[in-house]
């Protein structure tokens, strides 16, 4: 912002002719200073190269310069509740964060197809048959080509009719290939301090100040807010002699400091989790989950094949402690 500043006005002098503006506005100051001080001020951004370094630096300043400062940055505390609320997600590919999806029924022999009915007939002795449902794939491993598995019976998965089938091994992969995560927010009030140096006459940091200032005012809104710093604000401290700075043969150089202010948002992925498809229960349990509600499931969910129904609630409210 500050760089885009700088260089527009040296290719746009009238900008500065507008920053400027109350030097030939009021009349007194007009007298006194008016057009003339403008037309220095274009000369000595025109013959003056204008540094921006960011802070802190190991090597010596060259003046003019403009010096930028990460500040403080203080969480809201009003907003430092938002990520528990939030219903942000993304879907994340098993490639891109390294935990590939394993494999729900190893590649096993099947006993057979059946181009009518659409039955690939298995054996149920194979380890991790009874946590196949449908909607899952049934996969040929070595190609990779898959079909997703319409029904599941006690010796048969139920894929699309008349295929020619010419696998020979196959497998079961889940229905979703993918991770989600959910995304949590917060939110921080940066801030930054923006330090212009001048040596010699005092005249050339108020310039200096002039410009960066503008530059501020007339970006803030297309390259901070339009990026995320938001609700900014901006504030002016005193002319101070640089104590940073010792000119030949006691050279003075001053300096000014802008303070700008803002709201950003930080946020974080939580951990990757796969989507339940079955819920398989040992000791004897049946599969599925039952959760207990004083309302009955909603009219989309089919008891017959879900794998979760709430048990509705029919105590008496007389009985209720």
């Amino acid at each position: 912002m500050v760089d885009l500043g700088i260089e527009e006005m040296r290719k746009n002098p009238w900008l500065i002719d507008h920053a400027l503006e109350s030097l030939t506005k009021i009349p007194y100051i007009a007298d006194k200073y008016g057009q003339k001080n403008i037309d220095a001020c274009k000369e000595w951004l025109a013959n003056n190269r204008i540094n921006v370094y960011m802070r802190p630096r190991n090597d010596k300043d060259e003046l003019p310069c403009i010096t930028i400062y990460p500040g403080q940055t203080p969480e809201k505390d009003g907003m430092k509740h938002m990520g528990d609320a939030s219903t942000e997600s993304v879907i994340l590919k098993p490639q891109e964060i390294g935990k590939p999806i394993n494999y729900i029924v190893k590649p096993f022999t099947p006993e057979g197809y059946d181009p009518i009915t659409g039955e690939v007939f298995v054996n149920n002795s194979i380890k991790g048959m009874d946590s196949v449902v449908k909607g899952q794939i049934l996969v040929d491993p070595s190609t990779g080509v898959g079909h997703v598995i319409k029904e599941v019976l006690g010796d048969a998965l139920v894929i699309e009719e008349g295929l020619s089938i010419t696998a020979s091994q196959f497998a079961v992969v889940p229905e979703f290939q993918f991770y989600k995560a959910r995304i949590e927010h917060t939110f921080f009030m940066d801030s930054y301090n923006i330090g212009c140096h001048a040596h010699g006459d005092v005249q050339t940091l108020i310039w200096l100040h002039t410009i960066v200032l503008y530059a501020i005012l007339r970006y803030r809104e297309s390259l901070l807010e339009g990026n995320g710093f938001a609700e900014s604000s901006v504030s002016n401290g005193e002319i101070l002699e640089d104590p940073a700075y010792e000119g030949p043969n006691g050279e003075q150089a001053y300096a000014r400091f802008i303070t700008i202010t803002g709201q950003v948002e930080n946020t974080w992925i939580k951990s990757p989790r796969r989507f339940i498809e079955n819920v398989a229960l040992k000791d004897g349990n049946t599969g599925g989950i039952k959760v207990l509600s004083n309302l009955d499931a909603p009219p989309i969910v089919n008891k017959e094949d879900e794998n979760w129904f709430t048990v509705e609630d029919d105590v008496d409210d007389e009985e209720e402690t």
